[in-house]
């Protein structure tokens, strides 16, 4: 009966302990991302990556945060410029593509950008203002 008990305790402390260590890892990924945020919000304000390619990695970045992150911030602009770029052709693919074609897709972009670029660094300035509470809230 003794050793049954123990082996049963035992085996609670080890699921306490992985569970433990689990989010001891999720919040080391989540600090990871909030600190890549950081520094894409820095650079967009500081006009060292343009707004589209700046949106369009914060966008995906916020994905890999829990839902309920507190303070809530209005980031509709860095959305909707990222789904506006999302067809753009990116990468090895955007080589591949005819002269013609990525000038299209460049002067496309640009328009975007000029058209959304304030609304964006205004929500990029409520993002980097809120990163140190949501670090707060990440490391808890």
């Amino acid at each position: 009966m003794g050793l049954a008990i123990g082996a049963l305790l035992g085996m609670l402390i080890l699921r306490a302990s992985r569970k433990r260590e689990e989010r001891r890892r999720q919040a080391a990924r989540h600090l990871d991302v909030l600190e890549n945020l950081s520094i894409l919000c820095r650079a967009l304000l500081q006009e060292q990556v343009d707004s589209a390619e700046a949106s369009i990695r914060i966008s995906v970045l916020l994905d890999c945060l829990p839902q309920g992150i507190e303070p809530k911030v209005d980031l509709a602009a860095i959305h909707r410029l990222a789904e506006d770029c999302g067809h753009f052709t990116r990468g090895e693919q955007r080589r591949e593509l005819a002269p013609a074609e990525r000038n299209r897709q460049d002067v496309a972009r640009l328009r975007l950008e000029e058209e959304q670029g304030a609304a964006v660094r205004a929500a990029a300035e409520r993002l980097a203002g809120v990163l140190d509470a949501w670090r707060a809230r990440v490391a808890v």
